[in-house]
This record gives C-alpha cells, structure tokens and sequence, in this order.
C-alpha cells in the first residue's frame, strides 16, 4: 500500500517538472508573456495548450516579430505567418566618394584694364565694325529722306561717325529744280492757273526748293488773285480727296488757314469751302472752331448757320469760287 501511494506522488511530480520541458514562452506586443505549447492554429491565431487547459485563440498580429519567427517554423503555421513578418531592409549600397573638381577659370587679362580696352579685342573689334556700318547706312537713309547728296552725306558720316548723320537729319530737306511744287504736287506737274487754289506746305516744314527762296511764314493756304467771272470762268477748284491727304486739325489750320479769319482777304473773299461727307454736302465761307477731332463750319446759305464736321466723316474738301459751277 505504501508503495503504490509513493508510486503516485512521483508520477504527479514528474508531471510538474515535465511542464517547463515541453512549454515555451511565446512575448506579445503589450510586454507581456504567453506560455506553452501550440495546439492548434488557423488563419485566426493560435491556440495554446497550457497547463490545467487551453489558453483562448491569440490572433498572431499581438505577437512579436520574434514570437513571429518561433511559430513561423512550425511547418503547420508557416504559410499564415508569413504575411505577418517584416521584409527584411535591404542593404543600402554605399555611396560613392565625392570628388572635388577645380572650376575652370577664364584667365584675367594682365595690365591695367579699362572700357576702352575692350573695344581691341576681337569681339570689341567686331562690334565696333558692326557700328560703324550702322552708322554708314544711317548717313545713306538721312540723304534719302533730306534729298541730299548720298556720296556727301556717307563721306561725312566716316569721317564724324554719328555725328554726321545728325547734322544732315536736322537739315532742311533740299527739293531739286522742277520738282514737287508747294502742294505735294507730282515732279513735272505744270504751275497752277490763275485763279486756282494752291495749297502750301504745313506751317513749320523743313523742306525747301534749291535754288528757290522758302514762302513766307504763315502762308498756309495761297490763293492767287482771280477775277470775278461766273460759271467756267471762275477758275478750277483745289479738290483734297481722302487717301491721298489726312485729314486732322493741323491738315485743317495749315490748308485752309485764310478760312478762319473773320473778315476774309481781297484773295478769298470770294471763295468758298465745299465739305463732303458720305451722308451730306455743307457749303461753308468761314471755319468758325476747331477742335481736335472736329472743326464747325458757317454755311454759305441758310443765314449763316453753323455746323460741326467731324474729321473721320469727311470725304472730300474742295476750295473754289463762290459762283463756280461744280463738277463732280
């Protein structure tokens, strides 16, 4: 009897000293420890077979990555701990050394330098080239536009580079003998009957006729003295047609200059100022105002009433004699 209850007490405590053998400790992610041995284990967690009984389902995501690797080699938990598991880090390769290169430097002119200096090197030497022919054909262009002689004009502006060119452009432009007339007229064109209207050049032109002394300052609409005739007799009339001048407050004042006095001339108290525009034809004797986009005019007729002429309406100005018949 004895031996059958000692035989008892030692199985028992073999079965107490068996338990740290077989069961393993298991370290989960809040720092505590899970002890014994894997019981069962599906895409859930795993369940642990412990002492007195089992522990409830641990879901492997509270494990770990250490615990991880223990369950990962058993070959029945493998394939659900996997995704678990961190990717190792691979191995960043070393970088390479950074190696200093010396900037190329342009080398510094020796000696004392200065602006003018580097007009003789070659691009200096080229740009100073290009100038000049600048400088020529400037000189070529002014003789054009003065009417001066283009040989005198270019030997002038290589002997005084820039300085040429200026003398000539603020010249007076040179009219050869038989060209345009005082009214822009075509070279060759023959000299105004009497009686016509001549119109002048704009007050302050610098262009003057060689060989012929300027007109007379202020002489902005020249009138030739006429004799008192009627119908063909009257002289032609001086059509302005749009296209061929501008017609603005200057064109106006410069033209037409004897209109605005009030008590008009011997030579064009007779005259009278036909404005055309596309809706209607006004007959006036005198230009009363004038402004900067239109000017008014007192009608022959009609006891004098005055009308306002905008400078984009008109179509056709013509000057000519009060009794003269008109001929479109």
């Amino acid at each position: 009897m004895r031996k059958a209850f000692a035989l008892s007490w030692l199985v028992i405590l073999a079965g107490f000293c068996a338990v740290p053998v077989w069961a393993k400790e298991f370290k989960l992610l809040d720092g505590s420890t899970l002890s014994g041995e894997v019981s069962d284990g599906n895409d859930y967690g795993v369940i642990f077979r412990q002492q007195g009984g089992f522990s409830e389902r641990v879901p492997y995501s509270k494990f770990t990555q250490d615990a991880l690797k223990e369950l990962g080699a058993l070959p029945k938990l493998k394939p659900m701990v996997e995704p678990f598991l961190d990717l190792p880090v691979p191995p960043r390769p070393k970088p390479k050394p950074i190696v200093l290169k010396e900037t190329p430097r342009v080398e510094r002119p020796t000696g004392r330098t200065t602006l003018f200096s580097s007009f003789f090197t070659p691009v200096g030497l080229a740009v100073l080239g290009l100038l000049y022919l600048a400088n020529l054909l400037a000189g070529y262009e002014t003789a054009r536009y003065r009417n001066r002689p283009a040989a005198l004009v270019c030997g002038l502006s290589a002997l005084l580079p820039l300085l040429g060119p200026l003398i000539f452009l603020v010249s007076p432009t040179l009219e050869p003998e038989g060209g345009p007339a005082e009214g822009g007229g075509p070279v060759g064109a023959p000299e105004p009957a009497p009686g016509m209207v001549v119109a002048g050049r704009p007050a302050g032109s610098t262009s003057r006729r060689v060989g012929t002394p300027p007109p007379p300052p202020g002489a902005g609409l020249r009138v030739v003295a006429q004799a008192k005739a009627t119908g063909e007799g009257a002289g032609e009339p001086k059509v302005f047609n749009r296209g061929e001048y501008t017609f603005n407050r200057r064109f106006v004042e410069t033209q037409f200059s004897g209109f605005f006095r009030v008590v008009p001339s011997e030579a064009e108290k007779d005259l009278v100022l036909v404005v055309r525009t596309p809706k209607q034809e006004y007959v006036g004797k005198r230009i009363t105002r004038i402004s900067a986009n239109e000017f008014f005019l007192q009608l022959l007729q009609s006891g004098g009433k005055e009308v306002s002429v905008g400078f984009g309406e008109v179509a056709q100005i013509i000057v000519r004699h009060k009794d003269a018949k008109e001929n479109d």
